[in-house]
């Protein structure tokens, strides 16, 4: 599977979101959730201001899409995250039923899916 155009932009609403974690002072994580081809939802780690281990970009992203949807079904739903979830998020995703996740690696400056 290659990234798409669309893929492209998502992704880069995700890196958004972690320079925007990174000038807070955060570690520098951006996730965004996407179904139907649009944004439902952005984040950013947030575990420095909030005090709360648990504000990692992927969990308040979900948590938002949560909301958005009305349920804990992400059935149809993409999420776009700029660093591998760590073992919370990932059994958050895992249990949330997320169609795909797509992770930026940036190695040496080559972008790898």
């Amino acid at each position: 599977m290659f990234f798409t155009e669309l893929d492209a932009k998502f992704m880069s609403e995700a890196l958004n979101e972690a320079k925007i974690a990174a000038t807070e002072g955060e570690i520098p994580v951006g996730a965004v959730i996407v179904k139907d081809c649009s944004i439902i939802a952005t984040a950013h780690n947030n575990r420095e201001a909030t005090g709360d281990a648990t504000g990692h970009a992927e969990i308040l992203a979900i948590r938002k899409a949560c909301e958005e949807v009305g349920g804990w079904h992400l059935e149809k739903c993409t999420l776009y995250v700029t660093l591998e979830p760590c073992p919370m998020c990932m059994g958050a995703i895992i249990n949330l039923w997320v169609l795909q996740v797509n992770i930026l690696l940036i190695m040496m400056g080559i972008i790898i899916q």
